[in-house]
């Protein structure tokens, strides 16, 4: 391992219980890492004194001038992430990962849900923006402030004719005036929207038990398993 000291530069607070955290090494720059790496971050626990570290996918675009992170509130770790403020000091190790782009892809299908978008932020970026094919997103949350980065992807779908962009809210509340989808993504509701599924490949980051699900549904519909990549987690 190899950690290095980065400077925590700013925080957004996406909603309540996420946040995304902006960072530079200590001369102001940013490694080199491609969309859907992820880092190792370090922080010293104040009750034990010992270091505990995390893997977090890179919600920033290579070509952004910050390395940043898209995280929810949830255990001792992000706790203490809480209780950074701009200008502290961590430590990151990175980047690593194989749920990387394929450059030999025709069009890409992106599948997340709730801060899964993190990883396929900087994905959609490089595809649309970059590599100019075509990208579809499927993002739900159980609320709209758990659909995070929903005005920049909203942005770019309006930007781009390459790029669509499909968000559901999976529970019972929603804002006045919500013309997206409800209730949890699958498969039928994919292929109804896209026509077909041939010629594309699928990235899926969000919970084991939705990219299983995801994943059977595309293999039953004959898509090959070498088109269907994954980042999952719990």
């Amino acid at each position: 391992m190899n950690f290095q000291p980065y400077i925590l530069q700013k925080i957004n607070e996406e909603s309540p219980d996420v946040r995304t955290f902006f960072f530079t090494l200590q001369d102001g720059g940013v490694p080199d890492y491609k969309p859907g790496h992820f880092f190792l971050m370090r922080l010293n626990d104040p009750a034990t004194g010992k270091p505990i570290q995390r893997a977090y996918s890179v919600a920033s675009h290579p070509d952004e001038p910050m390395l940043s992170f898209c995280i929810k509130l949830k255990g001792v770790f992000t706790h203490m992430l809480w209780g950074l403020k701009g200008g502290e000091r961590v430590e990151l190790d990175g980047p690593y990962g194989i749920f990387l782009l394929d450059p030999a892809d025709t069009e890409r299908v992106f599948i997340g849900g709730g801060v899964g978008i993190s990883a396929l932020r900087s994905m959609i970026l490089q595809t649309v923006r970059h590599d100019g094919k075509r990208a579809w997103l499927f993002h739900s949350g159980r609320g709209f402030e758990n659909l995070t980065y929903f005005s920049q992807m909203r942005a770019l779908a309006s930007e781009s004719p390459l790029f669509r962009f499909y968000p559901s809210i999976t529970g019972e509340e929603k804002p006045a005036g919500w013309n997206g989808w409800t209730g949890r993504i699958n498969v039928a509701r994919i292929k109804e929207t896209l026509g077909s599924l041939a010629d594309k490949t699928f990235y899926f980051c969000g919970s084991k038990e939705m990219g299983a699900e995801i994943s059977a549904g595309l293999t039953a519909e004959g898509v090959p398993k070498e088109k269907i990549k994954k980042d999952e987690w719990g």
